[in-house]
């Protein structure tokens, strides 16, 4: 039953944690009691929480089966700790004495300085898993990198940004049977979950949600997928929609605009640009205005995780990427531009990996995106929709589309500026050539004069370093570097 099991550490801050415990089956018992267990680094008992069995709530509000998932969250702890989080199971019967444990995680709070993390604060970055054929390589590289003896590329908290399950794929997605629509939804979300469980139990996440979250381009229904032609019915797209969007709001967690910031060294803002989207608008005014605040709001260095990335060419109507929903995108792109300190984007959506960098005309400050994407490709017929970006695609000029005070600027691709792609004739699994599946961490370092730098690593989840068991760097020799001001 372990490992039918989920314990997700979502949001942390310098003091607090939220934990997410679980299960997305449906053929799981729920527990009389659960103890909540969080120890530091010596083993010593910091704080405990109990869930009793009338405290469990349903992840999906129209499925009555036993899934179950709980939200717990403990506060009065200190910034820049590591900790270990224990689930156990208590047996009602008093002569059972021991604890049966469920699932267990690590985590970091957030330090008050970056000064403060001997190596540095380490972010990890990913998007985009499809589970088929993953065999938990995602998660074992992930906790195999947070478990390394040195702590020098320890990721302390992750981003994930959209597409974490594929609801759209598959022959079964045609059901018209609305039980049948929620039952796989919740199930596919079982699958993922259960896949990606050695990253979800070590380091907080901020999830974003992207199409897949959902269907293909939601919250249109257009292009020609088999896969969703069973959504023109009402009744369909009504359970769908519902059952996709309680996996985003209960499970992931998403929310449409999140900002933290670690002293005044660094500031965070995660916009969620799918799930409330409009035909108009890539999220609603209210919110869009709290990432433009955020921006034009800098004391310091920005990082701004979004659902899909802005160094791109502008999408016709069946596939609408931000570039489309050209107001707000450019509302977005000039305050950027007026921005009084360095910006980094994060993304992921595109199935491909790459860093792209713009320096502004007449202007000190600089955007560097950073894009990681896939961390396990489609594969069968969907494989046709992978990506690998090459010289002659990729984006020249920034920004795609006329922004009124912002200049057109070559974009800069230092090397390496790409993931590795592959591709093998026999492996029938996939049929196109495609980017190796990968995630990202972004290593922030304040010196002792001040200077705030970032170091982009991508790591290989399918390929391992045989001298330290980690998985291989793919720009191992040159990881990119930057001086953020």
């Amino acid at each position: 039953m372990k490992n039918r099991w989920s314990l997700v550490v979502h949001e942390v801050t310098e003091q607090t944690v939220n934990i997410w415990l679980g299960t997305l089956f449906h053929d799981c018992r729920k527990p009389i009691k659960v103890n909540v267990k969080i120890t530091d680094t010596n083993s010593q008992l910091v704080a405990t929480q109990s869930v009793l069995k009338a405290e469990w709530e349903r992840p999906f509000s129209d499925i009555k089966s036993q899934r179950f998932c709980k939200l717990v969250t403990f506060d009065g702890l200190l910034p820049g700790h590591d900790y270990e989080v224990v689930v156990s199971e208590v047996f009602a019967d008093p002569k059972i004495q021991a604890e049966t444990m469920l699932s267990a995680g690590t985590f970091t709070t957030l330090p008050m300085s970056i000064a403060d993390m001997v190596n540095g604060f380490t972010v990890g970055l990913g998007s985009c898993f499809y589970e088929e054929f993953d065999g938990g390589h995602v998660g074992l590289a992930y906790e195999t990198l947070v478990k390394f003896d040195e702590s020098t590329y320890r990721p302390h908290i992750k981003f994930l940004t959209g597409d974490q399950v594929y609801l759209d794929i598959g022959w079964d997605s045609l059901s018209v049977i609305p039980k049948e629509i929620r039952d796989r939804i919740a199930n596919d979300y079982a699958l993922h979950w259960q896949a990606l469980r050695g990253a979800f139990r070590n380091g907080a996440t901020w999830f974003l949600s992207d199409d897949h979250e959902f269907w293909n381009n939601y919250p249109l229904v257009k292009g020609l997928s088999p896969f969703i032609q069973a959504l023109k019915i009402p009744s369909v797209k009504d359970a769908w929609r519902k059952t996709a969007k309680d996996g985003v709001k209960n499970v992931q967690r998403s929310q449409p605009v999140r900002v933290f910031t670690i002293a005044n060294e660094l500031s965070f803002c995660l916009a969620d640009l799918r799930a409330y989207r409009t035909t108009r608008n890539i999220m609603p005014e209210t919110y869009f205005k709290d990432i433009l605040n955020w921006v034009k709001g800098l004391t310091c260095p920005g990082v701004l995780v979004l659902s899909q990335p802005l160094m791109v060419k502008q999408s016709g109507n069946d596939d609408r990427n931000f570039v489309y929903y050209e107001k707000q995108y450019k509302k977005l792109i000039k305050a950027l531009h007026d921005a009084e300190h360095d910006v980094v984007v994060l993304s992921g959506d595109v199935h491909h990996g790459r860093i792209s960098t713009v320096e502004f005309s007449n202007r000190d400050n600089k955007l560097i995106e950073v894009v990681s994407s896939p961390m396990s490709n489609l594969s069968g017929m969907s494989s046709i929709a992978t990506s690998d970006i090459t010289r002659s695609s990729r984006l020249k000029n920034f920004p795609p589309i006329t922004v009124q005070g912002v200049e057109n600027c070559k974009i800069s691709y230092e090397t390496p500026w790409k993931v590795t792609s592959e591709y093998n004739l026999f492996d029938i699994r996939y049929l196109n050539r495609r980017t190796k599946e990968h995630f990202c961490t972004l290593n922030f370092v304040k010196s002792s004069a001040g200077e705030l730098t970032v170091t982009v690593r991508a790591w290989l989840v399918r390929e391992k370093d045989r001298k330290t068991g980690l998985p291989k760097q793919d720009w191992l020799k040159k990881p990119m570097v930057f001086t953020l001001t």
